[in-house]
This record gives structure tokens, C-alpha cells and sequence, in this order.
């Protein structure tokens, strides 16, 4: 875990506590203990957690955890929250940039005070706005970058459970812009809302597990419109248009996101598709897509990927050579993927190519997706590539190898294939499907069944004998009603197909098998099928 990510999850977990309990006088004993220098190490490890030595009355050992606060412990003799834990905490501060003013700031913010310093200012310094002003249109993307950090990056504070705090601040930052060039303003607006979900990346580090997942669902829900409109952005830059200073923005701007592309830690947003969109829309520019795929190439060759995410590498690189059409190539490196995390990028592929009408590639992507799906053999991968091949049959039908994947993949395929070829009207193959799989006309949807009894009727027989034996089979007086039932309705199937002749040879020689159940000869009389 980074420092950062640990201080800030830290405060975090301090500030709760000062919320949920009366713990003001804890903390400024804390804050003694710490100045008095009786904190002899701290050490940050693994897992959100922080070490520490305090000498007191006697030596106590501290553990803090930022995640599970709860689980934090201090070997005095006092139970819960103490004064050791806050000394800790404190001296870790110490030791980040700013040493001691860093201690001093966190405590009085934690207290909701102001350091003496603060207030020596003359009443003159006070009314001076912190802020400095913007770097203006001629800026660069980073010198941008660093003004909205430090105009501001401690808005992430007041997210704790919220991103509202963020829109007001997206909106200032596009209205500095309003005024420039579009071309200049796309890229402005994108940067702005790239820091802004950077912002709320720091805020839900400070959640702690029990709730993150809510709050994962509640944040990403609200930077919807956001990531929405930086799509958009994205589409409509014109790459083989930009001139040096739109390239140099562009350039910092996808370097940037790639930063946060190729981070192993978990992340909130798909920083990922971003910088995928990103290299979809720039590769337009040959040159600059000959660079970046060079990097990426030599990244991967120098063994560099060691040090990123490698996965995100061989994707990246597979979308390269798809946009170049080198489809291929493309599929070798994600084949080098785990494909629950690839697969989400792939099918769009073969979609592309299917709505080119690039059959041949289309057979390349649909096999190589095949192996791979049925291998895993679950709902989350069998469910697309069966979209996909429904698709394909549509636009050809005359390739057998579609119908050969869905049916390969049964059961798993059976609903996307059975509704597949009910919209074709190939009711014989449907059928045959529901026999395979064992459902009975009950497990059928009502409208399928009034469909196919009135266009087809003899596709349904099978279905029907199917499920006249079993429900005989159960022995019982409602497994015979049930039996009754259907053969009423396959009787009018009979009917429908103009075979009556067929029908009374059937119930026929069906009363004469079962003629030693009593019980069902009597429903079969009730029902008058027979007299």
C-alpha cells in the first residue's frame, strides 16, 4: 500500500472515531505523548496496517488497523481507543513530507482548530484568497494538473459517503475553459474530469470493507454522467487535426491515464476502457500510433511489465493491432490474458468485425473465443458469445459452425438457443431442444406453445408423449391428472394436423399399456377420453 493511501485511510478511520466517540481528550493526550517523545518507532506494513512502540509507564506495542479500526490494539491496560494509538499515529504523520507541521496540521484538523501559526496572519493575509489563479490556455496539461491539485485536491475529504462536493468543482473547472477553442476545450474538459474521478479514486480508499462495496455502487452511479461525457470528448477529437500544443496536451493527458491504467491495486473506475477509448481515437494519427504501440512492444520485451500490470500490457497491445486490423497478432497477445478479465474487450471485437462483414476474421475471433468459453463454461461467458453467435446466424445462416458452438455449450446455451430458434420459426429443431434438455410443455412459455400449435403442430407431439409417460410414471393420482391434461392438448394437436387416425391408435394402444392402473383409467374416464 502506497504512504499516501495509508495516512489518508488513517485520518480517515481517527476522524470516525472522534465522530462516534467522546474521544477529543484521548487524542490530545495522544498528541503529548507524541510531543513528549515517547513513541520510539513506528513502522507501516502490509494490509492497511501500522506498527508502533510507545514507552509509557511501561514499553506498549501498537497496532493500527486502517481498515478494520475495531481490530486496532495497544498492549496497555486500557480497552479500546487510547492515548498510545494516537501518539502512533502522529509520529507516522512526522515522518511523511512536512515532518512536524504535518503532525501539527492533522491534529487541529482532527480537532477542528486552527494552528496558532494560522492565526498571526494579518488581517490582510487572511482576505487573500489561498487559491492561486489558473495557468490559462497557454498551460500545459500537467501544469494544469498540478494547479487543480493544488486548488482542490483535499476535496476528496468531504466525500465520505457523497461525491456531491465534486460536481460544483467539475463545473468551475470547465467554466475557466468555456471560452477557448473546442479542440483545446475537449482536452481541458477531459483533464478536468479526469482529476475529478482521481478525487473520488482517494475517497473510497478511506471506506472501510464491511460498507466499500455500497459505496462502489453509489459512486460509480453518480460519475456516470461524468465518464458518459468523457467518452464523448474522446469521439469527437480530431487527432490528425491537432496542432504541436493539442499533441503535447493529448500526450500528457493518455500518459496520465495510463499511469492509472496499469495500477495492480484495485481501482473504482475502468481506468482501462478509458485509456483503450483514448488509443482508439489517437491511433487515427499514424505516427502516433506507431510510437505507442513501439512503447508498449518494448515494454513488454524489456521485461518492464514486471513492474505494471502485465495483463493490462497484452491487452492494450491486442486492441492496438485490432484498430490496425492486424487481427492476428491481436489475438496472440490475448491469448496471453486471463480471459475472465479479457473477455469483456474481445467480444466487441468480433461484433466489429461481424458489422464489417469481415467473415473470415469473424471466424478467427469466434473460434479462438470458443476454446476459451468452453473451457469455463459459465453464465457470465457463455451468455455473450452465445449473442454473438445468434448474431452470425442471422447474417449467415448458411455458415453451419454458429449452430454447432451454441449447441456445444448446452445446457448453458439453452435459453439463448431455444429463443433463438423460436425467432426463426424452426420449430422441429426447438423441439428437439426441449426433448435434449428434458423440459415439459409446462416449463414452456404459454405464448411459444399457442405459436407453434398453430403453425406446426406436429413439432409439439414429441413434446407432449414426452411428458405424457413421465407424468404416468409418478404413480400418483395428481401425476395422472397431469397426464389427462396433456393429452387433451395433444389431441388437439392430432386434430390440427388433420390425423385423427394417428391419435386413436395412439390412445389406444396408451390405455391398453396402462390398463392395470386403476387410478389412471378412471382419470382417463373423467377426462372422456375414453368410455
Amino acid at each position: 500500500m502506497s504512504v499516501m493511501r495509508l495516512n489518508e485511510k488513517l485520518y480517515a478511520a481517527f476522524e470516525q472515531q472522534l465522530n462516534d466517540h467522546v474521544a477529543r481528550t484521548i487524542m490530545k493526550r495522544g498528541w503529548q505523548y507524541y510531543l513528549e517523545g515517547h513513541v520510539n518507532s513506528t513502522n507501516a506494513g502490509s494490509h492497511d496496517n501500522l506498527y508502533g512502540v510507545v514507552q509509557g509507564s511501561d514499553l506498549y506495542a501498537v497496532i493500527l488497523d486502517a481498515g478494520h479500526f475495531g481490530y486496532s490494539s495497544c498492549t496497555c491496560p486500557y480497552d479500546g481507543f487510547c492515548k498510545h494509538m494516537a501518539a502512533v499515529y502522529f509520529k507516522y504523520c512526522s515522518q511523511q513530507e512536512g515532518g512536524h507541521e504535518q503532525a501539527e496540521r492533522t491534529y487541529f484538523r482532527l480537532l477542528g482548530l486552527s494552528p496558532a501559526s494560522a492565526l498571526l496572519k494579518t488581517q490582510d493575509e487572511r482576505l487573500i484568497p489561498v487559491v492561486p489563479s489558473d495557468p490559462g490556455e497557454d498551460a500545459t496539461a500537467e501544469e494544469w494538473l498540478e494547479w487543480m491539485e493544488a486548488a482542490h485536491g483535499d476535496v476528496w475529504r468531504k466525500c465520505r459517503h457523497s461525491l456531491h462536493a465534486l460536481q460544483p468543482v467539475l463545473s468551475s473547472l470547465k467554466g475557466l475553459s468555456k471560452d477557448w477553442e473546442k479542440p483545446l476545450q475537449r482536452l481541458h474538459w477531459s483533464t478536468a474530469i479526469v482529476f475529478v474521478l482521481e478525487q473520488a479514486e482517494r475517497a473510497i480508499t478511506t471506506v472501510d470493507s464491511f460498507s466499500r462495496y455500497y459505496h462502489e455502487m453509489s459512486f460509480i452511479r453518480m460519475a456516470e454522467p461524468w465518464v458518459e461525457h468523457l467518452y464523448t470528448l474522446i469521439s469527437e477529437l480530431a487527432p490528425e487535426a491537432m496542432g504541436p500544443g493539442e499533441e503535447a496536451w493529448a500526450d500528457a493527458l493518455i500518459s496520465h491515464v495510463k499511469a492509472r491504467a496499469s495500477s495492480a491495486e484495485r481501482q473504482l473506475f475502468e481506468w482501462e476502457y478509458m485509456y483503450l477509448a483514448l488509443c482508439e481515437k489517437l491511433s487515427e494519427n499514424r505516427s502516433w500510433y506507431e510510437r505507442e504501440l513501439s512503447s508498449m512492444l518494448d515494454s513488454v520485451r524489456s521485461g518492464e511489465e514486471s513492474g505494471v500490470n502485465a495483463a493490462f500490457l497484452h491487452i492494450a497491445i491486442g486492441m492496438m493491432y485490432f484498430f490496425d486490423k492486424q487481427d492476428q497478432l491481436s489475438i496472440n497477445h490475448f491469448a496471453q490474458t486471463n480471459f475472465e478479465r479479457s473477455q469483456k474487450v474481445m467480444y466487441p471485437c468480433a461484433a466489429q468485425r461481424m458489422q464489417e462483414e469481415e467473415w473470415e476474421l469473424v471466424k478467427l475471433w469466434m473460434s479462438f473465443l470458443f476454446e476459451r468459453v468452453y473451457k469455463v463454461k459459465n453464465g457470465r461467458t457463455v451468455g455473450p458469445f452465445v449473442t454473438l453467435c445468434r448474431r452470425a446466424d442471422l447474417d449467415r445462416p448458411d455458415l453451419a459452425v454458429w449452430t454447432e458452438y451454441m449447441t456445444q455449450l448446452l445446457p448453458h446455451s439453452y435459453s439463448e438457443l431455444s429463443d433463438h430458434w423460436l425467432d426463426q420459426k424452426r420449430y422441429d429443431e426447438w423441439a428437439d431442444l426441449q426433448l435434449l434438455i428434458g423440459s415439459r410443455p409446462e416449463d414452456v412459455g404459454a405464448h411459444a406453445l399457442r405459436e407453434i400449435a398453430k403453425l406446426a403442430p406436429r413439432a409439439l407431439m414429441p413434446l407432449y408423449h414426452q411428458s405424457v409417460e413421465a407424468w404416468i410414471q409418478t404413480r400418483n393420482r395428481q401425476g395422472y391428472r397431469m397426464a389427462v391434461k396433456h393429452l387433451k392438448k395433444l389431441e388437439r394437436l392430432y386434430k390440427a394436423d388433420k390425423d385423427a387416425a394417428r391419435w386413436n391408435l395412439y390412445i389406444t394402444g396408451l390405455v391398453r399399456k396402462h390398463q392395470r392402473l386403476r387410478a389412471f383409467q378412471e382419470e382417463l374416464w373423467k377426462g372422456k377420453l375414453v368410455t
